[in-house]
């Protein structure tokens, strides 16, 4: 039984999606925008989503920006606890060659140590 166990454990964590950093940003309570720029060099992803740390964080809003010019925008309007993420955000076709993003926030939410606003994504063709 437990054989079993460990075995459908091991299975599991072996399939489950990892998420890969793609780029970070360190905002203040002194500007309400950002943007993280991606290189080509970093791959292509089939989903992303935003992680803040630190502080919490008010996002009202994220602008996806693709290598064929083409861009994707997201209203959120939702408090990130520090620790706490959004949705996953899935990417087809020519949107997982994503180049950058750009997010707005409010900057009352921001704590005075600051927030680190991180982009991860997971890797590949779904």
């Amino acid at each position: 039984m437990l054989a079993s166990w460990l075995l459908a454990a091991t299975l599991f964590l072996q399939f489950e999606p990892t998420w890969t950093a793609i780029g970070s940003r360190v905002v203040s309570d002194s500007t309400d925008h950002d943007t993280i720029v991606i290189s080509a060099a970093q791959g292509s992803y089939r989903s992303v989503k935003i992680i803040v740390q630190r502080s919490p964080v008010r996002l009202h809003r994220l602008v996806l920006s693709f290598e064929n010019g083409e861009r994707r925008e997201l209203r959120l309007h939702e408090l990130l606890p520090a620790g706490g993420e959004t949705r996953i955000i899935h990417l087809k076709g020519a949107e997982q060659s994503i180049r950058g993003v750009d997010f707005w926030y409010d900057p009352k939410s921001v704590g005075h140590r600051g927030a680190v606003v991180q982009l991860v994504g997971r890797e590949g063709q779904p």
